[in-house]
């Protein structure tokens, strides 16, 4: 057969069938299953110019044709009647006959009759074609249709849009002359499972012109009629930013899980390089990466130093055990001197070509070839140090890697202030002369500093497995857990005496500051020794006593000496001023005044007597 633009001729234009077929007062066309018109009438000259009927047929009619004409094909219909709206708007009472098989004819034939009766519906459009146009128009799906022989018989706006292709590029055209034959290659394994009749669905990923690299989810879902596989509908939905979403996500999860991990090791009773290196060791196992430093400033701000490092072969971690107590000053340029001065991330390409370069030695035996930074940075803004990781490729860093090291680098400098901190505490904790703890509500001690171990004489262990009422002596008890409940009501103790038995029997005397309870119900209690101090308020209280009995035994000696000794002494001197004085005394009289001077004296001496007692025994009356 051939065809021109103006006139379609046959190869046996005189057989009796197409004979037949000039004759009729009917418009008659032979057409193959892409529309190409084989052989037109007199009739259909005058209607038909050129040779594709799509051309002619409505645009809303045109897929409905090529559907049925589809059907016809592949069920293998003899004849069937259609409407066809043609373009100026004239409908077509169409009957199609079924002679692909016929070997004279080889085509389907269309004998179409003017339908005089709805002329005046010039304007109507298919109703069903119109409606899921409208539908499949405005929906996000990317849809299309293709026949059993990879004809492209509708594809709706999303569709042409993606693939920078027009309605007329793509109606009722084979799919090896849309795309390449790579392009096919990667899903025709799905198309031919899909005419087989079963479903496909699948991911791919299409470069498309301007669009770049765009995700698709695809599925692919036979149109089966009475067991035949008409075609299949092609639904594509442009997944390139739900991945993306996705990936992130995973991103962020395993950087989560990552940080998690991170959190694990820092949480551990180490030293901060010791746990920085095994940080580093799984940084390295996660991101595949052929070496990774931290760099500290140091409290001065004059130098950094390389506080922890991880090499994945042994030639590069023989190069830091040559190379220890590395340590830069801040003054001059370089790599982790600008990351650290700048805050700010730096990627450094060709490291072979950089003499400057510290690690220059790892650089040639083990293959660096790039080198990226990030600075630590705390909540405050401060820069801690930076962290380096050495890869062996010279790829500039894309988004999620970035963000990556970026996340992680965040999270590192977090956990390294919570480190400093707490090995500061651990210091205060472990060295503090006095007493530090955290207790429960449940009344146990939860951790213990050595000074209350040394203090009480007890072990670590017997210290948190006993209630702590155990160790308080009895005639505080009560005052102890009155205070201990406020304490659970919220209310903290600013000074509290009271005190603990040692493991001796003997007890200690301890003024307690402590916090309300927490929500997760935990105490923080500091305690001091005042032991000491007690026992010198006592003794000083004891002395005072002492000093105010004395003085009041002194009064009462004063008393005695303005009192009780005066009269005797009085009595005394008055007889000896009488025999002094030569006054004549007869016998009877000296007597009298010698036994007066006898009482007198021994008054005297009982007086003298008690003093002295006084003097000697003052807590004795």
């Amino acid at each position: 057969m051939s065809a021109t633009n103006s006139k379609v001729t046959t190869t046996n234009p005189l057989s009796g069938f197409y004979q037949f077929l000039n004759k009729s007062s009917d418009i008659a066309i032979v057409i193959d299953h892409k529309l190409t018109v084989l052989h037109k009438n007199p009739k259909a000259e005058l209607r038909i110019s050129g040779n594709k009927l799509q051309t002619f047929i409505s645009p809303h009619h045109k897929k409905e044709f090529g559907l049925l004409l589809n059907k016809i094909i592949v069920k293998k219909i003899d004849t069937c009647p259609i409407r066809i709206l043609f373009t100026d708007g004239i409908w077509y009472e169409c009957q199609l006959t079924n002679l692909l098989d016929d070997n004279e004819v080889r085509g389907i034939v269309c004998i179409m009759r003017e339908d005089v009766n709805n002329n005046h519906l010039s304007d109507e459009q298919p109703g069903t074609e119109q409606f899921y146009q409208t539908i499949t128009d405005n929906i996000p799906s990317i849809i299309a249709y293709w026949t059993a022989d990879l004809r492209c018989l509708f594809a709706n706006k999303a569709y042409l849009s993606f693939f920078g292709k027009t309605e007329n590029e793509m109606y009722n055209t084979r799919i090896d002359k849309l795309f390449t034959k790579e392009q096919i290659s990667k899903h025709e394994h799905f198309m031919e499972e899909a005419l087989k009749g079963l479903p496909q669905r699948f991911e791919r990923t299409l470069e498309i012109e301007g669009k770049g690299d765009r995700i698709i989810l695809t599925e692919y879902v036979p149109d089966v009629e009475d067991g035949h596989v008409m075609g299949f509908y092609t639904l594509i939905y442009d997944i390139t930013d739900l991945k993306l979403q996705e990936r992130e996500l995973t991103l962020n999860n395993e950087r989560e899980l990552f940080n998690h991990k991170i959190s694990t090791v820092f949480s551990k009773e180490e030293s901060l390089n010791k746990v920085l290196s095994t940080i580093l060791e799984k940084l390295i196992a996660y991101g595949d990466f052929l070496i990774a430093e931290i760099w500290l400033i140091s409290v001065d701000k004059q130098s950094l130093a390389l506080a922890a490092h991880f090499a994945s072969t042994d030639i590069a971690e023989s190069f830091y055990q040559n190379n220890k107590d590395f340590k830069i000053q801040i003054d001059g340029d370089g790599f982790i001197r600008n990351i650290w001065k700048t805050g700010s991330p730096q990627h450094l390409i060709d490291l072979d070509q950089h003499e400057p370069f510290l690690q220059k030695d790892i650089v040639q035996n083990v293959g660096l070839k790039s080198a990226y930074g990030v600075p630590l940075i705390d909540n405050t803004g401060a820069v801690l140090g930076a962290m380096m990781v050495g890869l062996n490729n010279n790829k500039e860093p894309d988004q999620q890697f970035i963000q990556l090291i970026e996340g992680i680098s965040t999270h590192f400098a977090m956990e390294i202030v919570r480190k400093k901190l707490e090995l500061e505490l651990e210091q205060i904790f472990n060295y503090a002369p006095d007493i530090i703890a955290t207790a429960g509500t449940d009344g146990f001690y939860k951790k213990i500093n050595p000074a209350l171990i040394k203090l009480l004489g007890f072990s670590e262990q017997e210290l948190l497995n006993r209630h702590f009422i155990s160790f308080i002596h009895p005639e505080d008890l009560d005052n102890t857990l009155y205070a201990f409940k406020e304490v659970i009501d919220g209310m903290a103790l600013h000074y509290f005496e009271n005190r603990l038995i040692k493991k001796d029997g003997t007890y200690i005397w301890v003024a307690w500051n402590v916090t309300p309870a927490t929500e997760s119900g935990l105490i923080f209690c500091v305690g001091k020794d005042i032991t000491e101090r007690k026992n010198s308020e006592q003794e000083l209280i004891t002395l005072n006593q002492k000093l105010e009995y004395q003085n009041k035994q002194l009064k009462d000696i004063s008393w005695i000496q303005s009192h009780m000794v005066r009269a005797p002494v009085a009595r005394i001197l008055g007889i000896v001023n009488i025999i002094d004085s030569g006054t004549p005394l007869f016998n009877d009289e000296l007597k009298e005044m010698l036994q007066f001077l006898k009482n007198s004296a021994q008054e005297l001496d009982e007086v003298v007597g008690k003093i002295t007692a006084l003097s000697k025994n003052p807590e004795k009356e």
